[in-house]
């Protein structure tokens, strides 16, 4: 993994903002929204591409790859509570706002049917995240292998 990183930190930092020259692949959604959340937040003026790599380095030293963690499960998991600090360091974002969208998203999942994209809708129709109670996971059944496709990013056109 620290080879991986080392690489890619160069890679990015060598060309600015990454996303310019080639697509990128993710096997999760989310992955591929944290990291153009990270890149439009550099480019908005939140933090510089050097501060960005910088502290994502700090955060791969700092919390390596877990026993039973894939290589990419680590990198994003990584990659976004770097985001997170950043965010809340910049007071862009309070750390509650953060806990309370992840435990609406929480709720969203549990209250999709199973097969149905995961909506933050699902979780305001059934009220505040915080009135709703973990047994509600039994409305959701996982009796199946997940299936994964990649997501794939390419850079904007016309800039």
């Amino acid at each position: 993994m620290a080879d991986r990183s080392s690489e890619l930190l160069r890679t990015l930092e060598d060309s600015g903002i990454p996303g310019d020259r080639q697509p990128r692949t993710f096997k999760e959604p989310w992955q591929a929204q944290a990291f153009a959340m990270a890149v439009e937040l550099s480019r908005a003026g939140l933090f510089t591409w050097r501060e960005w790599v910088e502290r994502f380095s700090a955060e791969i030293g700092a919390a390596p790859q877990e026993p039973g963690e894939d290589a990419d499960g680590a990198y994003y998991r990584q990659w976004l509570t770097t985001l997170e600090q950043m965010i809340v360091e910049r007071q862009a974002c309070a750390p509650a706002e953060i806990d309370d969208r992840q435990a609406d998203w929480r709720q969203a999942y549990l209250h999709t049917p199973h097969g149905q994209p995961v909506e933050l809708e699902n979780a305001r129709r059934h009220g505040h995240a915080t009135d709703l109670h973990d047994d509600d996971h039994d409305n959701h059944h996982h009796d199946h292998p997940a299936s994964h496709a990649p997501v794939m990013v390419s850079p904007a056109i016309g800039g």
